[in-house]
């Protein structure tokens, strides 16, 4: 019976996933219960790997459970193993009670916040980025030079997978006009500056490795106590919130943002919205 370190790489190989959190609770539960074959993980494993993570939130307990309930469940099905998953329905105490709501920059705070970035140091610029296309950080973070696209009308930003990182969903893979001035000037010092760094910003980005968690920490400490701890991710809350405030539809928020549609079905038919008409609802919220 292959190993569990076997069948990850197996499970990686075709699924084509972002690797890092799977990768984590690979590595965490090896090193509670040993590199075991796939059929001899039982729900004491479990248990003694949800210990193993009593310090972080639980959601982030229950995140790490579910990549290793999604590969033992692949290794039942590839093998042919009659068994439970001991890694699924496992409850948490207190699930949910930790979790803090993220509150959404205002306009004012986001218009204080994107002119001070773009007079400073170049990882600020991604301030008016994130805020203005709703992007993960890493998303950004990570973009190459060839990903900003200038066409006769539009200023466009492709996310897409490359070297450095994957990307979190298929539907985060996209194409977005940038319409805000603030992240336009931003976008166009990091491509003007000097560097033979494929990447925007070559200090965090580089073939196979982006350094999101550096990145992450120093707008923590940046935004703290002015924004009374607002993170880069109350800028992506902030951004859908905008376009809802605009009437703009919920498929066209979800296609900007990457989100996974709740419309139905017949949200995946056709191609989503063309990149004008995006740019349109963009318009909307623009500073």
């Amino acid at each position: 019976m292959a190993l569990l370190s076997e069948i990850y790489r197996e499970y990686l190989d075709l699924k084509e996933i972002n690797p890092k959190p799977s990768e984590q609770s690979v590595r965490r539960l090896i090193e509670v219960a040993g590199d075991l074959p796939v059929d001899q993980y039982a729900r004491s494993h479990a248990k003694a790997f949800l210990a193993s993570y009593s310090e972080q939130k639980t959601s982030t307990r229950r995140r790490r459970l579910q990549c290793l309930s999604s590969i033992l469940n692949f290794a039942y099905w590839e093998y042919d193993i009659d068994k439970s998953n001991p890694f699924s329905r496992v409850i948490i105490k207190g699930e949910g009670k930790d979790a803090t709501s993220r509150e959404p920059f205002s306009v004012v705070e986001l218009k204080k916040l994107y002119s001070a970035s773009l007079a400073y140091g170049q990882l600020r610029l991604i301030l008016p980025i994130l805020g203005e296309t709703g992007c993960r950080l890493s998303e950004v973070l990570g973009l190459m030079k060839q990903d900003v696209i200038h066409t006769e009308d539009l200023l466009v930003i492709n996310i897409r997978e490359n070297d450095c990182r994957g990307l979190k969903t298929e539907n985060s893979k996209r194409s977005l006009p940038v319409v805000s001035d603030s992240a336009t000037k931003a976008l166009q010092k990091l491509l003007e500056a000097q560097s033979d760094s494929p990447y925007l910003f070559r200090r965090y980005a580089s073939c196979g490795y982006l350094n999101s968690a550096t990145a992450s920490a120093t707008f923590f400490k940046h935004l703290k106590q002015p924004f009374d701890g607002k993170t880069t991710h109350s800028l992506r809350h902030g951004f859908r919130d905008r376009l809802r405030d605009c009437d703009v539809p919920l498929e066209a928020i979800d296609q900007v943002g990457g989100w996974s549609s709740v419309g139905g079905v017949g949200t995946n038919y056709g191609k989503g919205y063309s990149l004008p008409k995006l740019a349109d609802y963009l318009r909307r919220i623009a500073i």
